[in-house]
């Protein structure tokens, strides 16, 4: 019984180690536009010419289904309001309208200014750049160099 296959794919002991090394090895590289390949396996199918189409329209009939399914719920609930049809559904929007643009005016409050560091061309006003800097000779931690 011959064996026909290439000397190439087998190493010493007789094992297939080639194939599978350069399968591992494509699994882990990147191709030449920087993409991963598990990546591309995952999230490849964002690329079809469709696929914002597709999640725009899923999402619009997942929301029809809800608001219908919505309808034939019998509700009650403490406030009368939320037995509305889709009160939920307007009263997340809400929520998240006004955390996504209370974001705005909570940015302006908590930022700094663009010189609240200094001027990043050249060292801290407060620092002669002609006095030579004195090197800490205490060392990284107490114990260090010590032999106990």
């Amino acid at each position: 019984m011959s064996d026909e296959t290439p000397n190439d794919t087998r190493d010493t002991s007789g094992r297939f180690v080639k194939r599978a090394a350069e399968k591992a090895h494509r699994l882990h590289t990147p191709s030449e536009d920087g993409v991963h390949p598990v990546a591309k396996i995952l999230f490849g199918w964002t690329e079809a010419k469709v696929a914002g189409t597709a999640i725009f329209w899923g999402i619009g009939l997942l929301s029809a289904f809800l608001i219908v399914i919505d309808l034939a719920v019998d509700r009650h609930e403490y406030v009368h309001m939320a037995e509305a049809t889709g009160f939920y559904a307007l009263w997340g929007f809400a929520a998240f309208a006004f955390v996504v643009l209370m974001g705005w005016p909570l940015g302006r409050l908590l930022r700094r200014s663009e010189s609240y560091y200094g001027d990043p061309g050249g060292p801290p006003s407060d620092i002669d750049p002609d006095i030579p800097a004195v090197p800490d000779a205490a060392p990284t931690y107490p114990d260090e160099g010590d032999e106990h």
